[in-house]
Formats: structure tokens, C-alpha cells, sequence
């Protein structure tokens, strides 16, 4: 057994914000749910033509509505929803540390321990630099400043790629 990769870093608000960003074009980008975007899409288009051809503006009002709101609104609303979480969060502005072994992560944040086993972690997601964990249905942010040195990270993605979870 190897010795264990250290991760450190603080969780403050830039870090949520690149949390929320990237999980959001994850979820967005791997769910089935992008395609409903194109069936408003549609709709708008077929209000564009109802309104041309017979002056009524009510498919085009409420496809245009519904459009925006898929595309703007929902991200909008879900990341001031990430923001007041954080607020609240026990973990605010402290450090957290993780243990990364063969066998399982040991994370300790704010007097508290957790143990998550390698079979618990759905995937490990490469972000360029940024690495995030997703344990459905939550992401986990590590920031390229939370490993000690590159041969820490590159020994962290091996263990991940050996336990099938990098992708």
C-alpha cells in the first residue's frame, strides 16, 4: 500500500463558484433533459410562423417565456439557491483536508470525519486543472492548489483510473 495523497485547500466562495459552474454544464451536458431546450426551441419557431401567418402572438409570448426561462432562469435560480447554501454552511471559509488511500478518502472538515470507500464515488471528473468527485447526488470541488505538488495529482488520477472512476 502506497502512502496516501494529502489534499488541503479552504472552501470560500470562488470555490463554490467554480463548483456550481462546472457541475451545472456537467449535469446540463450528460442529462437527457438538454433536449427538452430544443423542443422549446421548436415551439418557438412554430410561433414565430403562427404569428406571422395569423397575427396571434400568444404561442410566440409563451414559447419565448418558457425559452428564456429553460436557457437563464433555471441557472439563475439554482445558483442563488448554491450561494445561500453556502452561507449557511458549516464549512464556510474553513479548511478542508482529505486522505486519499487504495482503500477509501478520509475528508476532515470542521471537526468532523468522514470515510467514503472508492466503491461510493460514482466518477472522478478532470475539470483542466480542477478535479471534482461526484458521490450522486453531490459534487465535491478540488481545486489544482489543494494538492501539494503535480506528483501528488497525477498519483491521485492513478488511483482514481486504477478503481474505474476517472473519466
Amino acid at each position: 500500500m502506497s502512502e496516501p495523497v494529502r489534499i488541503s485547500y479552504r472552501w470560500d466562495a470562488q470555490n463554490v463558484k467554480r463548483l456550481f459552474d462546472a457541475s451545472y454544464r456537467y449535469q446540463f451536458e450528460h442529462s437527457a433533459k438538454r433536449y427538452i431546450g430544443w423542443f422549446f426551441i421548436a415551439l418557438a419557431q412554430f410561433g414565430v410562423v403562427a404569428a406571422m401567418k395569423q397575427g396571434g402572438f400568444g404561442l410566440l409570448i409563451f414559447s419565448t417565456i418558457v425559452l428564456f426561462y429553460w436557457y437563464y432562469g433555471k441557472k439563475a435560480i439554482a445558483k442563488h439557491r448554491a450561494k445561500a447554501s453556502f452561507e449557511t454552511s458549516p464549512f464556510k471559509d474553513k479548511t478542508i483536508t482529505m486522505e486519499v488511500d487504495d482503500d477509501d478518502f478520509t475528508i476532515d472538515a470542521h471537526d468532523e470525519q468522514v470515510h467514503w470507500s472508492w466503491e461510493d464515488i460514482d466518477e472522478v471528473i478532470p475539470l483542466g486543472e480542477d478535479i471534482m468527485l461526484y458521490k450522486y447526488p453531490y459534487f465535491h470541488y478540488i481545486p489544482a492548489n489543494g494538492f501539494a505538488s503535480l506528483e501528488e495529482k497525477s498519483r491521485f488520477k492513478s488511483m482514481a483510473r486504477a478503481h474505474g472512476k476517472l473519466k
